[in-house]
């Protein structure tokens, strides 16, 4: 499947790459230098053209979302659709008596049950969070995916623990700070002590998506639901009828892809004066202007309710990490996580800026360039850095290997380094060889194109079922699948290898890492952890991590951050949130100017705790640099070391 946030640095190339050269590999090239036997030169058998087992649930819940519900297609309330409700729908429900005192659910918090799974901790943040999220129905692997882009997110601000919601127990939200539902099997039977503890607990609740009609499934409990917040659970329509590709939130409209099916839960609020109304879902006609909302938002304008907050509930209507990307409305959503789990916290805005596919092949004037006026402007800088260069098969070379080479083999290039190092730079290691061996993955087998921690082959149509085919401007990249020794063990000593040759130039020992093209298997993530505690990129998450039910090779999420967070393989991850400069549109991805990056740092002002962080490639024209760094200082931002992001 495609990654649903591209690093777009694989979408380029120095030289035309229609042409895959085949080559005999050698182990000197005329006219090189001859590697250091220090240099991991490691002899990696090839996988199949492709995978050969395709099999597997191709879930991204990135890219994919669930659904409209039977509800939302016939314009009818879920509770008029539900059997064993106990309400009338036609009546208004009565608010005549005061909300009544929130249990102290912390007095008699049971443990959690064995179910629960951990990560992260208070060292990031004050607070301590339950996720809970659906694992039923058709869609039930789609919870756990949702369940951890949220538990990513509330890393961010202390430790994380999540659980299937029907292994919830009564009081078990008292031993939290907080708790966060994620609802996507919609109509998915919730326990009835998670229903009790939300209507009735002390326990700040941030709900998403579905399901929370069945607060209401009673007419005593929709009584203590609308007086309690001020909104009828019970009467608020699922809208699928209206397009909706922008979300107002702090006085900024963000984006929302129209491929979202599902519809957005419009809350019917019935005491304005209790209700919080925190982001606004605008309706849209097809030629993309706001048009009157349908009836079954019962908004009588553009706008109605994306996201409120009353008492100790707030509420999104829809499942925000469908379809992110750097402007999206998932932006809205990673604050409200921030706002709920750290109330008050204090406005940041810090950048971030990284020269992108540093190796042996870079041209030491071009990254000297960049690197002094990034020294002449006082922005600190990241140089993600490929310690081994190797273009095994001659690529654009007349079928002649080169490499491998290492840094210390490039002294000129070692010397910008150590200038970048001195006046601000801080490097970050970037696989090792950024390649996998004589392999097209997917591309060529040069260093810098091609995956090295999980197979990648191209096809001419969308789905990773289809045939594979030479990659070209115009394919689709697919991602997913082991490599020959590549376990956690070989990962780690791959990695370390890489690492060592660092100091062998004479430079300072990298503490981040970087995955190239931010992929790996699951195998791969725990080896990398072994050496380093702190990546830098976007990442993939893996069916089971939560559950302990292993998923395929394609079993994955993949995710970005807007602030700093921790994940489940026990390292620290710091975001990567605007993409990159990329002049050209390649393997379905779409060109990326200047002025893209700066947008999407203005939409990241909604948060409180607001980040711009991007790349650049050092082969790239400096002026697009030059204007980046300027619209993002224009936006507010001061650009710190990537360790001091927000």
């Amino acid at each position: 499947m495609s990654l649903p946030f591209p690093d777009r640095s694989w979408t380029r190339r120095k030289f035309p790459m229609l042409a895959m050269c085949i080559a005999a590999l050698a182990l000197a090239v005329p006219g090189a230098r001859a590697m250091p036997a220090a240099v991991p030169v490691v002899a990696e058998p090839a996988p199949a053209a492709a995978p050969a087992d395709l099999a597997g649930d191709v879930a991204d819940a990135a890219a994919v979302g669930v659904p409209a519900p039977d509800a939302a297609k016939q314009e009818a309330l879920p509770l008029a659709l539900d059997p064993d409700a106990q309400v009338n729908l036609n009546e208004p429900a009565d608010q005549a008596g005061a909300p009544a005192q929130p249990r102290d659910l912390a007095a008699q918090a049971p443990e959690a049950p064995a179910s629960a799974r951990s990560f992260s901790s208070q060292a990031n943040g004050p607070a301590n969070t339950l996720v809970v999220f659906d694992t039923g129905g058709e869609w039930g692997r789609l919870g756990e995916y949702y369940a951890l882009e949220a538990g990513m997110l509330a890393s961010h601000s202390g430790a994380v623990t999540t659980l299937p919601v029907n292994d919830y127990v009564a009081g078990l939200a008292g031993r939290y700070t907080a708790v966060v539902y994620v609802g996507s099997t919609y109509d998915g039977e919730l326990p009835q002590a998670f229903r009790d503890d939300v209507l009735t607990g002390n326990v700040p609740v941030l709900w998403m998506g579905f399901n929370i009609w069945q607060l209401a499934s009673t007419q005593a409990d929709r009584n203590a639901f609308t007086a309690r917040y001020g909104w009828d659970a019970a009467t608020s329509y699922i809208d699928a009828t209206d397009t909706v590709a922008k979300v107002s939130y702090n006085g900024q409209d963000l984006t929302r892809n129209t491929s979202n099916a599902a519809g957005i839960l419009s809350p019917h609020i019935t005491d304005a004066a209790a209700v919080n109304v925190l982001g606004q879902a605008r309706c849209s006609g097809a030629d993309g202007a706001e048009t009157t909302c349908a009836s079954v938002s019962q908004s009588s304008g553009t706008t109605f309710p994306w996201a409120v907050q009353s008492g100790n509930l707030t509420y999104i209507g829809e499942i925000p990490m469908t379809y992110m990307s750097e402007s999206d409305r998932y932006l809205a959503a990673a604050d409200i996580i921030l706002d709920t789990l750290q109330p008050g916290a204090a406005a940041t805005r810090t950048a971030a800026v990284r020269i992108e596919d540093v190796n042996p092949d870079t041209d030491p004037e071009q990254l000297r360039a960049q690197v002094d006026y990034l020294i002449g402007e006082q922005v600190p800088f990241q140089l993600a850095v490929v310690p081994i260069y190797t273009n095994p098969l001659g690529v654009d070379n007349n079928g002649t290997p080169e490499g491998p080479v290492a840094l210390a083999d490039r002294p000129e290039l070692v010397e910008v380094l150590k200038h970048a190092v001195d006046n601000g730079g801080t490097l970050v290691q970037h696989g090792t060889t950024h390649q996998y061996g004589e392999l097209n993955n997917p591309y060529s087998a040069v260093s810098t194109d091609d995956f090295e921690f999980v197979r990648s082959w191209c096809t001419a149509a969308p789905e990773r079922t289809a045939e594979p085919v030479p990659c070209t401007k115009t394919t689709y990249v697919q991602v997913g699948g082991e490599l020959p020794n590549m376990s956690a063990d070989e990962t780690a000593d791959r990695v370390a290898r890489g690492r060592d040759l660092f100091a062998q130039a004479g430079l300072p020992t990298p503490t981040i890492f970087e995955a190239p093209h931010y992929a790996a298997t699951d195998d791969a993530y725990q080896g990398i952890s072994r050496v380093y505690s702190t990546r830098y990129e976007r990442s993939l998450f893996y069916a089971g991590t939560l559950t302990g039910q292993r998923g395929g090779p394609y079993d994955y999420v993949g995710q970005f951050f807007p602030y700093k967070v921790s994940d489940p393989y026990g390292m620290n991850v710091l975001p990567e949130n605007l993409g990159n400069y990329e002049p050209e549109a390649y393997s379905q991805h779409p060109a990326r100017t200047a002025q893209d990056i700066i947008s999407a740092a203005q939409a990241n002002t909604v948060l409180t705790h607001a980040n711009a962080s991007f790349f650049f490639h050092p082969f790239y024209d400096i002026n697009a640099l030059k204007d980046t760094v300027a619209g993002i200082k224009r936006a507010g931002y001061t650009f710190v070391p990537a360790t001091d992001m927000g």
